[in-house]
């Protein structure tokens, strides 16, 4: 008897539709980051991209939680949420 990989097809639909959306959102990133440097006074477009950057990853990680936490895999949801309460706590004790 062999084991076989199940493929969730919705699991499956999902990736494929955060995969594009996170390259659309490094698409309009880099547009950010370029305008920033070409454009006079534009600084808070670099910023932005800055800002933008670094969320990318913490939304990826909440949507997965969401997302795990949907289908029943409440081990991976938990240890998503704990690293998002681990990325909380870091401008928390920055500010204290």
């Amino acid at each position: 008897m062999s084991v076989g990989h199940r493929v969730d097809p919705t699991q499956a639909a999902a990736e494929e539709r955060v995969g594009a959306w996170m390259a659309r959102a490094l698409v309009a990133i880099a547009a950010l980051a370029g305008l920033g440097l070409v454009l006079p006074g534009g600084g808070w477009l670099d910023g932005a991209a800055i800002l933008a950057i670094t969320a990318l990853p913490i939304v990826r990680v909440a949507w997965l939680a969401r997302r795990w936490w949907a289908i029943g895999d409440r081990r991976y949801a938990a240890v998503a949420i704990g690293l998002l309460g681990l990325v909380a706590l870091g401008p928390l004790l920055a500010l204290r």
